[in-house]
């Protein structure tokens, strides 16, 4: 009979660490399960990761690999070989992975390789895009998973369909415990810019990689603030992009927008529940501003949130499209299964069944 069990919580982007935070604050108080916090710092600021550990009231991560940015294949391979090292000096019983990031498949083989138990949380998002490099990541990761957990009833259907049988849960959406979490303590904390009715934020390849497609935004967004004063967090990929083909300039003296360095979790979630609408390529922001009940634009082809179209407040949309949409739009409130702050202990239920025995 196994007492205790060993578990590595593996974290590589910001975004992770939303989803890491329930259940290291769950798994913190369980007396037979000890746990490592690892992250391979494939996305790494300071002061932003800082600040986001302390927001969700979570321990600095017991060790950080410090991947840095580079290619998809260069950071993947990075990332086998510092944690197949740490894996092998502090061997775990199960590893847990999130989302779709580089870092997930990385620690994903190397968890397989040396005949760990995987589960991945975020199980069976599909876009069915392989031009995604997230589609990718995540394909591969359900396929070696030992434990699927899924955020909707839609995922499971996703698997099957690839033939994928065993140890489906539907727990529900951990990045909405977080917000839960957040919106409870938060009390009377304010926006930092103030009186903005709508948030931008782009960074996916197909919308900012080509100057082509960034020009036409910048046009786009002109008519989009004639009548919305709207703030535009640059993500560091998009900012570098628009100085590389010098729209940097152009887009600073666009009327009634303000751009703005990224924001910390905490004044992120502060903008959009002050304001009207969020125009974004992101895909954490389609499922957060469903639960707040803020009209989200994707400005995409496709999404592998699709139960944000259906049941939220989500909107796939192409860029001429929007100005129509920002007219109509109104904040609505919605309800999806099981996106009720308590994915964690659903998690945590199982793990305990499964591997505590």
């Amino acid at each position: 009979m196994r007492k205790n069990i060993k578990i590595h919580i593996v974290a590589g982007a910001r975004p992770n660490i939303v989803k890491i935070a329930p259940l290291i604050r769950i798994l913190t108080k369980e007396k037979n399960i000890q746990y490592k916090f690892v992250y391979t710092g494939q996305h790494y600021n300071k002061n932003l990761f800082q600040e986001m550990v302390k927001t969700l009231d979570i321990n600095m991560p017991d060790v950080n690999f410090k991947i840095g940015s580079g290619s998809p294949n260069l950071q993947i391979s990075k990332i086998i070989k510092k944690y197949n090292e740490f894996i092998e000096s502090f061997r775990p019983d199960l590893v847990l992975v999130f989302g779709d990031v580089n870092s997930t498949l990385a620690a994903s083989i190397v968890a397989k390789k040396n005949n760990v138990k995987l589960a991945h949380i975020e199980a069976g998002l599909r876009c069915y895009d392989d031009n995604q490099p997230e589609e990718v990541n995540r394909r591969l990761t359900d396929s070696i998973s030992d434990f699927l957990f899924t955020p909707s009833v839609i995922e499971e259907k996703n698997l099957k369909k690839e033939n994928i049988k065993k140890n489906i849960f539907f727990v529900g959406n951990i990045m909405i415990d977080s917000l839960i979490y957040f919106l409870k303590k938060k009390k009377n904390l304010k926006p930092i810019y103030n009186n903005f009715n709508g948030v931008i934020t782009l960074h996916r390849p197909e919308n900012v990689d080509i100057k082509k497609s960034l020009q036409e935004i910048i046009i786009e967004i002109k008519k989009w603030t004639k009548n919305n004063r709207i703030l535009f967090p640059l993500h560091p990929r998009t900012k570098k992009k628009l100085i590389e083909f010098g729209l940097f300039d152009s887009l600073k003296t666009v009327r009634n927008l303000k751009v703005c360095p990224p924001l910390n979790y905490s004044n992120f979630i502060l903008q959009i529940i002050n304001c009207r609408f969020v125009i974004t390529d992101s895909g954490g922001i389609q499922e957060e501003t469903s639960y707040l009940g803020i009209p989200c634009l994707t400005l995409r082809k496709n999404t592998e949130r699709p139960i944000t179209i259906s049941k939220g407040t989500n909107v796939l949309v192409n860029l001429k499209a929007i100005i129509n949409k920002i007219e109509k739009i109104k904040k609505q409130k919605v309800k999806i299964d099981k996106w009720d702050g308590k994915t964690s202990e659903r998690i945590l239920k199982i793990i305990k069944k499964y591997m505590i025995l």
